[in-house]
């Protein structure tokens, strides 16, 4: 996975990047390696944004937290996109296991998918 790092109002250190790219690593297994995952971090009045956006196969999963530590603002977002991909990857093979072919399912929409779970 490629990533993109943004700072507004805050440097990005190494250390920063490096736990960045820890972080991310985990989700790999979700998306291919030509994906692009954005991370934005900013800070204001010692509150810490970050915004985490992937767009994969014509869906995007964002996550946003707002904390006073920035890791642990990181490590939030990066659990919440872990959530949305497993919530899509879960619909998409219950949708291939009662018969619908892959073209079919991929140009379905994710709310579409998780129509037929309840």
């Amino acid at each position: 996975m490629k990533l993109d790092l943004t700072g507004l109002h805050i440097d990005i250190t190494e250390g920063i990047e490096n736990y960045t790219k820890e972080r991310i690593k985990k989700l790999e297994s979700f998306f291919d390696d030509n994906t692009i995952c954005h991370v934005t971090f900013s800070s204001n009045k010692g509150v810490h944004h970050v915004d985490v956006r992937i767009e994969y196969k014509g869906r995007t999963y964002l996550a946003v937290d707002e904390s006073n530590d920035l890791y642990q603002g990181l490590e939030r977002t990066t659990h919440k996109i872990e959530g949305q991909a497993r919530k899509v990857k879960t619909a998409l093979e219950k949708k291939r296991r009662s018969g619908i072919d892959d073209k079919t399912l991929d140009s379905m929409s994710i709310e579409q998918a998780l129509e037929g779970e309840e």
